[in-house]
């Protein structure tokens, strides 16, 4: 329903402060929200409602909105979660620094009804909580991780090329719009960005940030658009930033159409690699920069690369002979398979041995992960891979079997369990009546981050070849690539924790 009602009308959010409910309050040095929110004796959770850029942390003398103590909840001795999808007592138990039973005892039907989806939960305080974040990997270049604040107040104006593609839909008298929605997956991904640049939206007009926002319709395929008639009618003359279009080839055609002009053209969801231009600002890293952090990490942290690769793979060897690693490939068998003694024979005992596998086949896999189990009594191993891998999440292949080799991958976004993620995630699901996915949080991020950029006393262009952030999954570190285009590099490296059989950021 809330996609019908998306691609109907654009609606824009608005935050309103009532005096007479809510208050001040300037922070001091070293406050935390925790502590503020006992001082006023009300939840974390309704301070961040009120101030949703307190998200990214709290600076000394800035001011916050605090709930009035007859609004807010009067749990001196406790705080509530709202149980999400995919959640259990372990993942929250460590996320609020408690015990399981501690959760038990406060929640008695966990015992007799177990925990389900949308749950209340009551969070037994002990003291300051301090939520357990999963920490992201360590900085793979010089550039620091910053949280922005809006530091000017002059108006920048943003636009987005998003493909509605309305004058189609409008005109198709085949297909009603839920049957639309059912077949076209490229639409859905568009509205599904959409709400999360709309959430975006709400929460810079909250912080105050003077953006004035255009939103145009670039009607898109694969090789045209809208954009030649939007230029004609001058809709970007004022621009200090366009997210958009979202295939490659439009967007390498806006920027060669604006000539000399220097506005940052930020591609939204595309991999591919565009031409040259110093104006473009591909936001999703590819697939080469993920593989080349994966090997930067492991050199930094002066580990022994070591890599098994069945005989159809190719392009690894290739990339690993070219990077002066091509003495570090496994041998095979006659069968094509690992052999424990050729691996061995390329272990070290004196650091940690990163065994990159790439292979798609199951007896590779079972081979390679045989060997590697058979020999971590004598040898510190880790297994890597530097793509996504769908023979991994077959039955054949049991979880327990990586989570024991604590199987490591560069990875674009990360697994936030933060208690600001979750509150972003419920309040999505308060407005749309479903839990973001990808998309979603992928249009939030992307949107919330170039506005906080826009929001500088610097320019654009300076902030980004500065500063690299963070926001509800994203990151955003930005380089100049060869091409001379600027590449963001943001990207975390995930291991699955042995404890937790879940994916957390490696230290």
């Amino acid at each position: 329903m809330y996609k019908k009602v998306i691609l109907v009308f654009v609606a824009l959010f608005s935050f309103a402060l009532n005096a007479q409910n809510y208050r001040k309050h300037k922070v001091v040095q070293g406050e935390t929200i925790t502590q503020i929110a006992q001082k006023y004796n009300c939840t974390p959770s309704e301070i961040f409602n009120l101030n949703p850029d307190a998200q990214n942390g709290i600076r000394p003398d800035a001011v916050i909105i605090i709930p009035n103590s007859k609004t807010s909840l009067t749990l001196t001795n406790s705080n509530s979660h709202l149980v999400s999808a995919k959640e259990t007592l372990y993942s929250i138990s460590k996320l609020y620094s408690v015990s399981i039973e501690e959760l038990q005892n406060a929640n008695p039907t966990l015992e007799t009804e177990g925990l389900k989806m949308g749950q209340n939960l009551v969070i037994p305080i002990k003291s300051v909580v301090k939520p357990n974040v999963a920490a992201a990997n360590k900085q793979l270049t010089d550039k620091s991780l910053k949280a922005l604040t809006k530091s000017t107040s002059i108006q920048k104006e943003l636009v987005f090329l998003l493909p509605f593609n309305i004058s189609k839909i409008e005109n198709d008298t085949i297909n009603s719009i839920p049957s639309k929605l059912k077949k076209d997956k490229f639409l859905n991904m568009t509205l599904d960005f959409y709400s999360g640049v709309l959430m975006a939206i709400d929460s810079a007009k909250t912080v105050g940030l003077n953006i004035d926002i255009k939103i145009y319709d670039s009607e898109e395929t694969k090789n045209t658009s809208s954009i030649p008639s939007l230029i004609q009618q001058n809709k970007f003359q004022k621009a200090n930033a366009i997210i958009g279009p979202f295939y490659q080839y439009n967007i390498d055609k806006l920027s060669q159409t604006l000539g000399n002009n220097s506005i940052p053209i930020l591609s939204p969801l595309s991999k591919e690699i565009g031409k040259s231009s110093s104006n473009i600002y591909q936001s999703m890293p590819t697939n080469e920069d993920c593989k080349a952090a994966m090997i930067n990490y492991i050199i930094k942290n002066n580990g022994n690369l070591i890599a098994m690769i069945d005989s159809k793979k190719a392009s690894l060897k290739d990339y690993l002979k070219s990077n002066n690693f091509k003495n570090r490939i496994v041998g095979l068998n006659p069968n094509g398979l690992v052999v424990k003694d050729s691996l061995r024979k390329l272990m070290v005992r004196n650091k940690v041995n990163y065994i990159i596998l790439d292979s798609q086949k199951t007896g590779f896999i079972l081979a390679a992960t045989n060997a590697m189990i058979s020999l971590m009594t004598d040898y510190q191993l880790q297994m890597v891979i530097l793509e996504p891998n769908p023979t991994l999440d077959f039955y054949e292949i049991d979880l327990t079997r990586l989570v024991k080799l604590k199987m490591m991958y560069p990875s674009i976004v990360r697994e936030n369990l933060s208690p600001e993620a979750e509150i972003f995630r419920n309040k999505y699901k308060k407005i749309n009546k479903i839990f973001p996915n990808q998309f979603a949080i992928r249009g939030f991020d992307l949107a919330f981050d170039t506005m906080m950029r826009l929001s500088q006393e610097e320019d654009f262009k300076t902030v980004s070849e500065n500063y690299t952030t963070e926001q509800i999954e994203n990151k955003f570190n930005y380089t100049k690539n060869s091409l001379n285009t600027y590449s963001n590099k943001g990207i975390y490296i995930l291991n699955y924790e042995p404890v937790l059989t879940l994916k957390q950021a490696s230290e």
